[in-house]
């Protein structure tokens, strides 16, 4: 028999007699975690050798991207200074899943029978859904499909940035059980705005719309910095929805602006001015259902 130690250094040895570009090539068919987890059990993944200038698995990780990532997704995932080619990797993969609804707020919905839908069953107060995805370049188009048997709709569709509205926040201290981020300001709910702006990052950028959203019933447009401005607007083209339909929108971050599609219809661009990091969300005060699902960006 063997010993026990000689047996545990043979993979090292094996993998020392291989070429880095074909240990690249192997490593290559690993998704972004597989490739985190090699980084980390194996230094001669994990670490950048004598010159080089990024690990093997950061290597194989670069390789896949370019050599998948359309000219499109390129351009909706721009690659921040301090990320890895691992991390990059991996928003790609989340990009390219389907929209879900991954964090609900308040008491008005009841559980969830599908990722993608939520129903809320309370309409004495407001509740919020927010979609986990991390929108950070380029554009991005998603249609939320409202199930409505009223004729008045008190919901906002829209963008927010990517911060907890959970963590550190009371739902009835703070919130006051009404979990409504676009109407967060100093002076509203103080409590509040000191929570979600201490959450700021450089991710965030220079724009000052931390939320924003379409509201069905009137069309109108609101936003706040949750600061000292909470908003609404009306703009060129405001339509309502009343009862149910789809309302899609469309954010341009090289534009800076947010775009309303009321049942495939353009209606036009609703907002100016937003930049940075931004999550798609809703925020529902009446019984209704609503899915969310991301779709081609309209040219």
């Amino acid at each position: 028999m063997e010993p026990r130690n000689k047996r545990a250094r043979l993979p090292t040895a094996a993998l020392d007699v291989l070429g880095n570009d074909l240990l690249v090539r192997c490593a290559s068919y690993l998704d972004a975690d597989g490739l985190a987890q090699l980084g980390r059990t194996s230094a001669r993944f994990g670490i950048p050798q004598a010159g080089q200038q990024r690990s093997l698995a950061d290597e194989a990780a670069r390789q896949r991207f370019w050599e998948s990532a359309t000219d499109e997704e390129r351009s909706r995932l721009p690659k921040y200074d301090d990320e890895s080619d691992v991390g990059l990797l991996r928003a790609l993969e989340q990009l390219r899943r389907p929209l879900c609804f991954d964090t609900l707020a308040g008491n008005g919905f009841s559980p969830q029978e599908h990722p993608a839908s939520v129903t809320c069953t309370d309409n004495l107060g407001w509740s919020t859904a927010v979609s986990g995805h991390t929108m950070r370049g380029g554009r991005h188009f998603v249609e939320f499909a409202i199930k409505n048997d009223r004729q008045s709709s008190y919901v906002h569709l829209g963008v927010i940035r990517p911060v907890s509205l959970a963590d550190g926040i009371d739902l009835e201290a703070d919130w006051e059980e009404m979990v409504h981020p676009v109407r967060v300001s100093a002076c509203n709910t103080p409590a509040v705005s000191d929570k979600l702006r201490s959450q700021r990052t450089a991710k965030w950028g220079e724009s000052s719309v931390h939320c924003c959203t379409y509201y069905c019933y009137y069309g109108r447009s609101f936003w706040t910095n949750w600061d000292n401005e909470e908003d609404y607007e009306e703009w060129q083209g405001q339509e309502r929805l009343p009862g149910s339909g789809t309302i899609g929108l469309l954010l341009d971050l090289g534009e800076g602006t947010l775009s309303v599609f009321k049942n495939g219809r353009c209606l036009g661009a609703m907002k100016e001015g937003l930049g940075g990091e931004y999550c798609w969300f809703v925020t529902v005060g009446i019984a209704c259902t609503i899915s969310i699902s991301r779709g081609r960006a309209p040219n």
